[in-house]
């Protein structure tokens, strides 16, 4: 079964909506150039309020692995996403929960993440100039699904309830994950786009 992601959650009941709309992961970003932002003491409510009903993902650009192992620790997260271009091969190793690697969208990407474990998941998303993602545009679905023919990949980028089914179908990927598109106003959810989210996203692999 295809895992659904919800990122850029910053409050409370923006977690809540999420796990209401039955979404497998929250994001939690870290990046200082996103609106979408939250601090350690933010992020350690949300995630110690979600608990055990959702993956509580630490969302960043540039990270050692011990500043990575220190967000883990004082927020409580069970994963990471960093950068593919600040996470060398061997972070991986080095960090005490699951490391996603993300990059840009595009032909590179399969280029980019050929020296990478084949059977570790990548997420592909259309980042700024600054290499953060939650842009809100599309990302390049002929490239991402030539990758997820070889490897896991997580597919973000534009996403949002109304092409979320497309997407799927065109990629396959293992996971989808939105954030701006789901939004009332910036940093802020709507629970209604978030279920309609989560819901296409899984009848749409459930009928691929």
């Amino acid at each position: 079964m295809i895992r659904v992601k919800v990122c850029g959650i910053t409050t409370l009941a923006d977690a809540r909506a999420a796990l209401d709309a039955g979404a497998d992961a929250i994001g939690l970003v870290f990046h200082p150039g996103s609106a979408r932002r939250v601090t350690v003491g933010q992020a350690r409510e949300i995630s110690d309020f979600v608990g055990a009903r959702a993956a509580r993902v630490g969302v960043v650009v540039d990270a050692t692995a011990a500043e990575l192992e220190l967000l883990v620790g004082a927020c409580h997260l069970t994963a990471v996403q960093a950068n593919l271009r600040s996470c060398p091969r061997e972070l991986v190793a080095e960090v005490s929960v699951p490391v996603l690697p993300y990059l840009g969208s595009g032909p590179s990407a399969l280029v980019r993440a050929s020296a990478w474990w084949p059977r570790l998941p990548v997420l592909l998303d259309a980042v700024d100039a600054s290499g953060g993602g939650g842009t809100g545009r599309a990302s390049d679905l002929g490239s991402a699904a030539a990758l997820a023919r070889h490897r896991p990949v997580w597919l973000a980028g534009g996403l949002a309830p109304e092409n979320v089914a497309a997407a799927v179908r065109a990629v396959r990927p293992v996971g989808v994950d939105a954030s701006s598109s789901l939004e009332a106003s910036p940093g802020r959810k709507d629970p209604a786009k978030v279920l309609s989210f989560v819901t296409e996203a899984r009848r749409a692999a459930e009928l691929s």
